[in-house]
């Protein structure tokens, strides 16, 4: 009785290692989209790939405006279209790399008397619907911000290590604000 029960719960062992042992230790090593790769977006924005320096992704806007994704989740552009290099610099989101369920890296920045703290992690390994409706296997990569004043955010980004980009963003804030992006075509 004992060897069949041991029998079993080898055999319930290696079942469990075959079906999710690969599954647990999946990593994206960084990479950018291919030169001349066209993504579209929900808000009808079209960025289009220009190859990769470092741990930066080169890309160009429909506009012909040209800038940098570092590590595929802090633009060289602020969302006003200024310099976000001194942010990056004090972030160094490249840490976060290569993606595995688990990592963490931490963060602050300060300008203008204030001062932010960022936590950034990949939090789990999730099916999401991209580009037709297909679903794409994704990196969700979090991103908590606690500023002075008690201000918090939470931005979160998709990744496809398929595309080698994310293909959903969505942040909200503690003031009610929020933002998303949504991939919905990529040309290769």
């Amino acid at each position: 009785m004992i060897t069949i029960m041991r029998v079993f719960s080898l055999s319930a062992v290696l079942v469990f290692a075959v079906f999710a042992g690969p599954a647990l230790g999946q990593t994206m090593e960084f990479g950018c989209p291919s030169p001349g790769t066209t993504i579209s977006f929900d808000s009808g924005t079209r960025l289009v790939s220009r190859g990769q320096d470092g741990m930066d992704c080169k890309m160009e806007s429909a506009d012909g405006k040209s800038f940098k994704m570092r590590g595929l989740l802090i633009s060289s552009l602020g969302p006003d279209g200024g310099d976000n290099s001194a942010f990056i610099a004090a972030l160094k989101p490249e840490r976060l790399w290569p993606l595995k369920v688990g990592n963490k890296i931490e963060g602050s920045y300060s300008v203008g008397g204030k001062t932010w703290t960022y936590i950034l992690s990949v939090a789990r390994r999730e099916k999401k619907a991209g580009p037709g409706g297909a679903l794409f296997d994704t990196f969700l990569v979090e991103m908590n911000e606690q500023g002075d004043g008690g201000f918090r955010s939470l931005s979160r980004w998709w990744i496809s290590p398929a595309e080698k980009y994310f293909i959903q963003f969505d942040a909200s804030t503690s003031n009610g604000t929020s933002n998303r992006a949504v991939v919905t075509e990529i040309k290769h």
